[in-house]
């Protein structure tokens, strides 16, 4: 039986596809050779792909009605830092590259784990947060270990 295995892209439906690939490029991703600046656009970070698509033609392509984006959708993006001084480079990194500070870096619990992040909302306003966790693992591309059972 085959079953999924990992997320391989996330897509976004963005307003302005040159603004954010812009935005995404000065994070330090960059646009891979098979992408089409006109329809849609794969940012490669080491650990997923992550694609810019004009959010009507997503809307259009899913089959969904298209309406204004909602401030909170339900979900949010991350990316981990080693610790909380790079958290802290990386939140940086946002800001210069235009990111709007929702929440500064900050330690926090999460339910009885100790943690240490902040969000930023990209130029179409997703939320990304920019955390570390000591109980969580990192890979030496950045990619989250999971724990097995």
């Amino acid at each position: 039986m085959t079953k999924a295995k990992s997320i391989s892209i996330i897509t976004l439906g963005v307003k302005d596809l040159s603004r954010s690939i812009t935005f995404y490029e000065k994070l330090g991703w960059e646009c891979s050779p098979e992408s089409d600046p006109a329809v849609c656009t794969y940012m490669l970070a080491d650990n997923i792909v992550l694609g810019l698509v004009p959010y009507e033609f997503l809307g259009n392509d899913v089959g969904l009605k298209v309406e204004e984006k909602r401030e909170y959708c339900g979900f949010t993006l991350a990316i981990n830092g080693a610790d909380a001084r790079e958290v802290d480079e990386l939140f940086s990194l946002a800001k210069e590259a235009g990111g709007k500070v929702w929440q500064e870096p900050q330690w926090k619990d999460w339910g009885g784990c100790e943690g240490y992040s902040g969000y930023f909302l990209d130029p179409d306003g997703y939320p990304w947060e920019v955390a570390y966790a000591s109980s969580l693992k990192l890979s030496e591309d950045h990619r989250l270990l999971p724990k097995r059972k």
